[in-house]
């Protein structure tokens, strides 16, 4: 996300502070704004400080997405980040390393959070995570105490955590019972120094909205409301973690 040129850290504070604004003109309902969610579904206060810690002595910021999807396409959520960052940053090399556990558990993720963690040294990982467990019907204790496991090994390497809830669309929302799940996510993020970052309210406040749709009858459709949902994220959890880095570059009130 950043090039190897070292900042100062007025520069560099500077840099993410002209993002700021991103994200509460995400999070709020700005007119003709089709990817806009009001507070009530999110909002940003808190911080970075591991990659920020990183990026103050001149180094990149290496992202690594593990997720329970089996593909990566350049029009995903993962592509559209590193694009988003590497123009607000534009004096830091962005990269953004995705890996797949297709079904995977959060327990049955945490070898290969542990290994990829290890080989990128990503100061930054976004764990997708929820749907298998509740698909399965894992435990929400033991859903907690593998999130808990993740979370802390990730700390321990030197990155921050955001946590990306499960999809939403209508159908599966009567199959799959989410809530537990989704309240243990953010239940952790309040206890741990980790971000929840709440794709399942958002993509339900869009389609409540009649901004996308999740039933569509043809191909095009569906792939609309694709692209629709993935450059939203990507452009929603850029601003995130732009603002987030300069609340860490931020002098304490």
């Amino acid at each position: 996300m950043k090039r190897a040129t070292v900042l100062t850290l007025a520069v560099l504070a500077g840099l993410t502070a002209s993002t700021a604004m991103g994200v509460a003109q995400a999070a709020s309902q700005t007119p003709g704004d089709p990817c806009a969610v009001p507070e009530s579904v999110y909002t940003v206060d808190g911080a970075l400080p591991r990659a920020w810690e990183r990026l103050k002595r001149g180094g990149a910021l290496p992202i690594l997405v593990l997720n329970s999807a089996s593909s990566r396409p350049d029009t995903a959520y993962p592509a559209l980040l590193e694009k988003e960052l590497a123009a607000r940053l534009p004096d830091r090399k962005v990269s953004v390393t995705v890996r797949n556990a297709p079904g995977a558990t959060a327990q049955e993720m945490l070898p290969i959070l542990n290994r990829e963690l290890a080989a990128s040294s990503a100061s930054l990982l976004v764990w997708q995570v929820g749907t298998a467990d509740a698909m399965r019907n894992i435990g929400p204790d033991s859903f907690g105490e593998a999130l808990g496991r993740g979370i802390a090994a990730a700390q321990g390497r030197g990155a921050d955590v955001i946590l990306m809830d499960m999809q939403y669309s209508p159908q599966t929302s009567q199959l799959i019972t989410f809530q537990p799940y989704l309240d243990y996510m953010e239940w952790v993020s309040q206890d741990s120094d980790v971000v929840h970052f709440p794709r399942f309210e958002m993509m339900r406040h869009w389609f409540e909205e009649g901004r996308v749709g999740f039933a569509p009858d043809s191909k095009e459709e569906k792939l609309q409301a694709y692209q629709f949902v993935h450059r939203c994220l990507g452009r929603i959890l850029a601003d995130t973690v732009s603002t987030m880095i300069d609340h860490a570059g931020s002098p304490a009130p």
